[in-house]
C-alpha cells in the first residue's frame, strides 16, 4: 500500500519529492505534485518498496510503526520517532550496510544523477530538522505517512493524523516532519502543523525550484 502510494499513478500523484529525485520530468507539467505522465515503471516501484522497507526496518525498533485498519485492511500508515536525546532518526553506517545487504540498493539510488538528487532531497531535509531541534530539544519526528491511492480523499488520513497529534499532546512535545507542495502543506496546516523552514533542493545540475522547497513542518503541543 505504502510503495504503490509513494510510486503514484496516471491519476493520483506520489510522494512528490521523492518523484522529482527519481525522475524531474515524470509528472505532468513536469511538477513532481501532479500525477504521472505514464503508469509507474517496474524501477520506480522497486525504489519505493526499498525506501520503505528501508524505513520500516529502521523505526521498527522504535515501537511507533502504525496503520489505520479499514474492513481488516490497512488503508493509511506512518513511522515516527518518539522524543529522545540520541538523534534516534539518523540511521548509523552499520545499519546502512546491514539494510542495503539485506534488501538491495537499486541502480537510481547508487549511481547517476538519480542518486545525487536523493543525497540533496536528504540534505535538505536533515538541515532542517537541525536548524529547528537540537540534540537535547525533545520532539517526535515523522519520517513517513502515506494513504493508500485508492483511500485517499475520504478522511482516513485526517483520521489518523488525529491518533498522531494524540501522542504529541500526551508527552507534551512538538512533533515535526518534511514535506513538499501546497497539498501537502494544506494537509499537514489542517492538522495543526506550520511551515516552520524552507530549504531549496539542489545539485550541481538542478534545483527543485517549485513551492517553496522542502518544508519543515512543526506541530506544537497542546496545553
Amino acid at each position: 500500500m505504502m510503495a504503490k502510494c509513494f510510486a503514484g499513478s496516471t491519476q493520483v500523484p506520489g510522494e512528490s519529492m521523492l518523484s522529482w529525485c527519481f525522475d524531474p520530468e515524470g509528472n505532468v507539467d513536469g511538477d513532481p505534485c501532479n500525477p504521472l505522465k505514464e503508469e509507474p515503471s517496474a524501477e520506480r516501484l522497486n525504489v519505493m518498496r526499498f525506501i520503505i522497507k528501508f524505513l520500516w526496518y529502521q523505526h521498527l525498533r522504535h515501537g511507533c510503526c502504525f496503520a489505520l485498519m479499514k474492513n481488516d485492511k490497512p488503508v493509511a500508515a506512518a513511522f515516527l520517532v518518539p522524543p529522545n536525546n540520541k538523534e534516534a532518526y539518523k540511521e548509523t553506517a552499520c545499519f546502512q550496510m546491514w539494510a542495503i545487504s539485506k534488501l538491495g540498493l537499486p541502480k537510481e539510488m547508487s549511481s547517476g544523477d538519480s542518486m545525487v538528487r536523493f543525497d540533496a532531497m536528504a540534505k535538505a531535509m536533515g538541515v532542517s530538522h537541525r536548524k529547528l531541534f537540537g540534540k537535547e530539544d525533545l520532539h517526535w519526528y515523522i519520517p513517513i505517512v502515506a494513504v493508500g491511492s485508492e483511500y485517499q480523499g475520504k478522511g482516513y488520513g485526517r483520521e489518523l493524523f488525529s491518533f498522531i497529534g494524540s501522542l504529541g499532546d500526551h508527552t507534551k512535545n512538538p512533533m515535526y516532519l518534511e514535506t513538499f507542495g501546497p497539498r501537502n502543506q494544506r494537509f499537514y496546516e489542517r492538522n495543526g502543523f506550520e511551515v516552520m523552514d524552507k530549504q531549496q533542493v539542489v545539485t550541481k545540475k538542478e534545483t527543485l525550484k517549485l513551492h517553496d522547497g522542502s518544508l519543515g513542518m512543526v506541530r506544537p503541543a497542546s496545553n
